[in-house]
Parts: structure tokens; C-alpha cells; sequence
């Protein structure tokens, strides 16, 4: 039985190769469902596949944004207006007024 070594010179950093995951795969949907036998997994997914919708149409969240300003009657240059339109939600966990 022949053995090789294999060390990480033998390895190509950047072959054309290379594997990548489609976003949309349905491995990322069993991922979520694997922890605790499934239980409470009809819930944990519906919560990804929410995820995966918010935030990820700039139109929409915009549109949202010049509504609120309007209803608020917030002027741009503003400290409202800043903090409306340049918050972080999904980063910092703040909420829109």
C-alpha cells in the first residue's frame, strides 16, 4: 500500500475548481432544522426564510423609509432624518421610529 503526504504546498489557494454554495441551496434551510432532532424546526425555518426577505430589496426599505418621513414630517438634515435613514437595524438591533 502506497501512502502519500499531503501538505498544504500541494494545495492551489485559488484553482478554478473550487466549490461554492448557491445562496439559495436548500442545504442552508437544513442546516437551521438540524439542532435539537428537528423540534421546534417548522419555526426556526420560517424565521430564515424571513430573514432572507428583510433587508435584502433596497427599493422596499427605502419606500418604507420616505414614508415614514413623510408621516413624521422629518426634514432632511435633520438629526431624525440621520438617524432614519442611516441606522444600522439588523446590525445594531435598533428599531425605526
Amino acid at each position: 500500500m502506497k501512502q502519500y503526504k499531503i501538505t498544504s504546498e500541494h494545495i492551489q489557494p485559488d484553482s478554478p475548481d473550487d466549490c461554492q454554495l448557491d445562496p439559495n441551496d436548500p442545504i442552508h434551510e437544513l442546516k437551521v432544522v438540524q439542532y435539537l432532532a428537528g423540534l421546534g424546526g417548522e419555526q426556526r425555518l420560517a424565521e430564515y426564510r424571513n430573514s432572507l426577505n428583510q433587508g435584502s430589496n433596497v427599493t422596499v426599505t427605502a419606500s418604507e423609509n420616505a414614508r415614514i418621513q413623510r408621516e413624521q414630517n422629518i426634514r432632511p438634515g435633520t438629526p431624525e432624518w440621520f438617524k432614519l435613514w442611516f441606522s444600522l437595524p439588523y446590525m445594531t438591533g435598533e428599531k425605526k421610529q
